[in-house]
Order: structure tokens, then sequence, then C-alpha cells
């Protein structure tokens, strides 16, 4: 990504973004600011222009400065990074940062860092590995701040979150500013494809530049490289190698005070003086929403400019926006779940996208080529999670999909307990599903209350109904509601919990 001022570019994939909001510039007046681009400061005169824009046409110069207005009128206030260059041509006058694009799709390694000023100096920063971000995050900006501050007082700061929910482009992007202010060292590690502990050991060693013979690389080498530089590691993708990358993160954080580590992961490392994170959905618009504050919703933002991203038109008249809406909210402003939906939505259009997602598993797939597996179709990623759990976690969640809303520890022990399973062995495997980000978890009530994020209720009935047991658990949930209609203020808590059934065999009918 490059900027020019305020503005963010992507030359790979021709967009440019002031702040969050995709900017609408045409092919002809980006090719030119690609040629200013890649000038470097130099001026590019008016026949190189046109050679490059025009290239087997006969235009009157007339056409370069309507670009160069659209150009400007983009900039705004840095609209005199464009400066004319009487009788020669055009060039940028302002200092340029960012790197200079890879023609690799997906996550892109990057070298060094480049300014490049009207001289065409660059300097350096050192980073090693950390993929560039080539669309800003949207609605993340608090974020942010907050795990940058964190990172400055703690030395393991582990961003946790169920899958797609966008913690890995959280922790670029907080790598990525941190590198550019100061002047730390970072790297960065992905752990997707490891799976056993030495594995972790490899995998750091590498981003390290830790010399490695045929054999192992032992943990003292890792120590070593380390001690003596200030730096960030960036470690993704952890749930899967908890131990092993819980140990390795314990072991050099102890061997040098001026490291930092910013970990992913779907349940925390729990290791000594570790903070944790918890990454949120993006916000959604309330069902009575405006349509200004629907637009000001950061989950519809994104998904607008995912859909723009693949060049598909928008409405956004009020019975659009509304739809639009409906599918953020449905799809509880989870990332991964917004951009699937968005690449359907660019083809099969808005109505037809809400009307699918009661068969969201069906319907959402198709994610980038480039992706991991498990973040090419919802289903995939519901996989990854449930293959991490416990055989009683798995019951367990089973179990809680019959609650459509917020449930207690009590009616979770009075619908999922039962001869083969105690109340004390559902408590257990509760507290273990809100560790790895399954079970969500309510602050804002006295008596604390838990919930699943639709998606992952709905995948939940799919495994109850898969199941033997789901009349069973029917029966029992009957039961429990049939006791609190008896108690004082029983209807009340009943509309919180009486929608399940309908929702039940909904699921069960697919």
């Amino acid at each position: 990504m490059i900027k020019i001022g305020r503005v963010t570019v992507s030359l790979e994939r021709r967009e440019a973004y002031l702040d969050d909001r995709l900017l609408q510039v045409g092919s002809r007046a980006f090719d030119i600011l690609e040629l200013l681009i890649q000038a470097r400061g130099k001026t590019v005169t008016k026949d190189e222009i046109l050679r490059h824009v025009w290239p087997n046409s006969v235009v009157e110069e007339n056409n370069i400065h309507v670009q160069l207005s659209a150009l400007r009128k983009i900039l705004g206030d840095d609209k005199d990074a464009i400066r004319t260059i009487s009788g020669r041509g055009y060039r940028l006058t302002t200092q340029v940062e960012g790197d200079e694009p890879v023609a690799l799709s997906g996550a892109v390694q990057d070298g060094p860092t480049r300014q490049i000023g009207p001289a065409g100096q660059p300097g350096t920063a050192r980073r090693t590995g950390v993929p560039v971000c080539h669309a800003p995050l949207i609605g993340r900006d608090s974020a942010m701040a907050e795990i940058t501050r964190a990172l400055n007082g703690t030395p393991i700061v582990t961003l946790l979150g169920p899958g797609g929910i966008g913690k890995t482009q959280l922790g670029i992007a907080v790598t990525r500013s941190i590198a550019a202010e100061s002047d730390r060292e970072v790297c960065f590690v992905t752990l997707a494809a490891v799976d056993h502990a030495q594995g972790v050991v490899s995998a750091l060693a590498e981003a390290l530049g830790v010399e490695r013979a045929d054999g192992d690389v032992a943990l003292s080498s890792l120590v070593a490289a380390v001690q003596g530089r200030t730096l960030l590691v960036m470690l993704d993708n952890c749930e899967h190698v908890i131990e092993s990358a819980a140990t390795v993160c314990e072991l050099l954080v102890q061997a040098s005070a001026d490291l930092r580590i910013l970990a992913t992961s779907r349940e925390p490392l729990r290791t000594r003086d570790e903070k944790f994170y918890w990454v949120a959905p993006l916000d959604t618009p309330d069902a009575e929403a405006s349509p200004q504050a629907i637009l000001a919703s950061s989950s519809v933002r994104f998904f607008l400019a995912q859909m723009r991203a693949v060049n598909a038109d928008v409405e956004t008249d009020p019975g659009s926006l509304e739809m639009v809406a409906t599918i953020c909210r449905r799809l509880d402003g989870v990332p991964l779940a917004l951009e699937l939906a968005a690449a359907r939505a660019a083809v099969f259009g808005i109505r037809k996208t809400v009307t699918e997602l009661d068969d969201r598993f069906q319907f959402l797939t198709g994610g980038r080529r480039t992706a991991p597996p498990r973040q090419q179709t919802l289903e995939a990623s519901l996989d990854w999670s449930y293959q991490l759990l416990s055989s009683t976690e798995r019951i367990v969640l089973h179990r809680l999909g019959i609650f459509p809303a917020r449930f207690s520890l009590e009616a979770a022990c009075a619908v999922a307990a039962c001869e083969r399973l105690s109340p004390n062995e559902v408590t257990e495997a509760i507290v273990g599903l809100a560790s790895k980000c399954v079970v969500m978890t309510t602050f804002d009530s006295r008596t604390k209350e838990y919930f699943l994020l639709e998606t992952t209720r709905e995948y939940a009935l799919r495994k109850l109904y898969e199941s033997d047991e789901s009349d069973e658990v029917l029966t029992r949930n009957a039961a429990y509601l049939a006791r609190v209609e008896e108690q004082p203020y029983g209807r009340r808590f009943r509309a919180a919990t009486g929608g399940n059934t309908l929702a039940a065999e909904s699921v069960a009918s697919r």
C-alpha cells in the first residue's frame, strides 16, 4: 500500500481509499496516478503520460488536464501533491510512504519499507515477512490503539476471537503501524501449517534468521537470537499448537526485556505476563436504524467495500440498505462471513443473499482462492474450531444450540446435563467453550449469561440433529421452560428463550 497524504493507494488492486472509504477513481486517472508514483518524485512528461494512458490513440493534451483535475479533486487537501512543471510535465512533490506492490495474490510478503521523497532517496525499516495490507481496516481504529498501548507495557498480547473475526488482519495492521512509527524490528510468523512442537521452533527460527543444520533447532538458539534486539514478533494462528506456542513465548520473553510478542489465537496462551484482547465483531445496525445509521455501521461499510472490490454495483436506497443491514446482523458482523456474503451478493444480488442465509453453510462458499482452506467457506471456519474441542465440549455445544438467545448457567445445565454428563462436567465444558471463543459471554448483567453467535448456533443445531439425541434435548428443554413458567416472572424469562422450537425445527427439516 502507498500513502499520499491521507489517501491510501493500492496499485495492485487499482484502488484508492480516504481513511476507510473507497474512492471512485476512473481508469485513465488511475493510470496517470500510477505513473506518477512509479516515477518516485521525478517529472513525468506529457508525452510519457499520453503513451502510457492512451497507447494506441491520438488524443488532445486537454485529456490529461481533465484526468489530473479529477485526481486533484480526489486528493482533496493534498491536491498540491501533484505539481505542474511548466513546459515539461508533472510530478509528485509530497513524500510518498508505503511498499512497492508485488505481483502475488493474497498475503504478499514484503521486504523493507521504502519512503520516497522528491529526490527519490529511500529509507529502510527492518521487517521480516510482514504481509502487506491491500485495503484499510474498517472499524478497528480504537482496537489498534488499545493493542498498541498494551504492547508498550506487556511482553505478550494475545488477540482472541472466533474464526473469521479478523484477528490476523488486525494484528498485521498493528505490527506494521508499530514498525512505521518506531525503531522496533518486527517479524511475522504463521503457524497455520505447523502441527507439532518442533515446527513452532523451526518457524520462529526461520523468521529470526537462526542458522540451522540438518537437525532440529535448539530452544537455546532462539533465546540467543532475540537477546539484544528490540523486537516485535507477530505469532499467527496459535490455537492448534497452543501448548508449544505458550512454552516458547514464555521462554523468549523471559530471556529478553525488549521482546514483544503479538499472538493470535482462538484461545489464550495462558502464560505469565500475558494480556488478552478480545477482538469483537464489527458493529451492526439496529433493526430500526435509519439509512444514515446503517451507512455509519462498520459491518455495513465493510460489506459495501467488499462488494465494490469486485466491481459490483451497490444500491444505497433505503430498501437495499435495510437488506444489507439484515445480512450484517444475521452474520453477526463477522468479517469472513461478510466477505463471503458480499462475493455472493455481487453475483446473485442482495435480495437473494438475504433469503439464502437460512442455508448459509451451503450458500457462503467460494472464498478467496489464496485463502487457507479453513477460510474458504463458512462451514470450514467452524470445522476448524470444532476439531479443537474435546468430546465433552462438542456434546455440550450441540445441546446449547437449542437456545436462541442468552442463557444462564442454570439453563445450560438443565438442558445439557443428563445421566451420562453431570452438571459439573457441563460447567467445565462451558468454561472451555468460552475460553475457545465458541460460546460468548455477556458482561452487562448482574448474572453472567452466555450466548452463541447465530452462525455458531446454526452449526451446533446441525450437529445436534445429526446425532440421535435431539428428541431427548428438546424434552429436557421443554421441562426446563415449564419449571421457569411456574416461577415468579417466569413469562418474562420465557419470552427470551421461547423461540427455540421454531428455529430448531427449521434446521431439523433441512
